[in-house]
């Protein structure tokens, strides 16, 4: 091992950590710092924990559901609802465990409803990233969670075949499932960038979802995203997502760079992380 490499790489890491904490502190967010590990119990377990608890690792012990932290906006909620902590905007910095592998994250949370200050927050972390990290973030994702929630029906959503010819955009195939009039078909069959005027144009219970992305829309164009592009059959994989969600790329990411979008806390919520492992100066950090 060529330790004079290594410490340099941990230092910067840890001096990337400390800067987006003290950053964030200086803009008036809390910081919080949470355990790793989660407990849970079996007869308190809701219907999101049972769903979520097969991205986590997990084991029992005695009438306890130990699990190691897979999501921060779902553990700080719990901590949050749990302590009845009094915050409005909360910075925090760690790693998650999903099953497949560990990452480290910098996140923020906003617990309100006001769209004007979560777009603040959007925002706030945008800047920290271009400013502070180098880093130039070319295109974002937007979609909705109440989309796909308003154009399929519950049996249509639990489909795992419906969703997978979703996800993939195989419009033969879900022509095949859905029928050639179903809302869901007759929406893909238009082109991409026409999509969203035909949602509003044709389908009335899009039209509050669809105002939605496109004010979102317009804030990340005026903040210098340079591709914008509306995915109106994209779901989030965590279920606690009520409204937009935004993914981000850099010209050379494959995965997000930064995700995050609009949630139940119970009441609406908004928080963005950013995936470090997915940067593209990873190694320097």
């Amino acid at each position: 091992m060529d330790f004079e490499k290594n410490n340099q790489q941990l230092l910067e890491k840890k001096r990337k950590e400390m800067e987006f904490l003290h950053h964030f502190h200086l803009l008036g967010y809390d910081l919080l710092d949470l355990s790793i590990l989660e407990q849970f119990e079996w007869d308190r377990l809701s219907e999101d924990d049972l769903k979520m608890m097969k991205h986590r690792y997990t084991w029992q012990s005695n009438q306890s559901l130990l699990s190691l932290r897979s999501d921060w906006t779902d553990a700080i909620v719990r901590y949050r609802q749990k302590y009845k902590l009094k915050t409005d905007k909360i910075a925090y910095s760690g790693p998650v465990f999903p099953v497949d592998k560990e990452k480290m994250q910098f996140g923020m949370e906003v617990f309100t409803q006001d769209i004007s200050i979560q777009i603040i927050t959007m925002k706030d972390l945008l800047h920290y990233i271009r400013d502070h990290l180098n880093i130039s973030l070319t295109v974002a994702v937007i979609s909705h969670y109440s989309l796909l929630k308003k154009l399929l029906s519950t049996e249509e959503r639990r489909d795992p075949e419906i969703m997978m010819y979703l996800s993939e955009r195989n419009l033969d195939h879900l022509t095949k499932r859905l029928g050639a009039s179903h809302p869901a078909v007759l929406l893909m069959t238009q082109p991409v960038p026409n999509q969203l005027a035909y949602a509003k144009q044709h389908f009335p219970d899009l039209k509050k979802p669809v105002e939605e992305i496109q004010h979102w829309q317009s804030e990340l164009e005026n903040n210098q995203i340079p591709v914008v592009y509306c995915d109106l059959f994209s779901s989030p994989n965590q279920s606690y997502y009520k409204g937009i969600f935004l993914q981000f790329y850099t010209k050379q990411s494959v995965e997000p760079i930064v995700t995050g979008g609009q949630y139940s806390s119970p009441t609406k919520a908004f928080g963005m992380a950013i995936n470090l492992s997915s940067l593209p100066l990873t190694a320097g950090l």
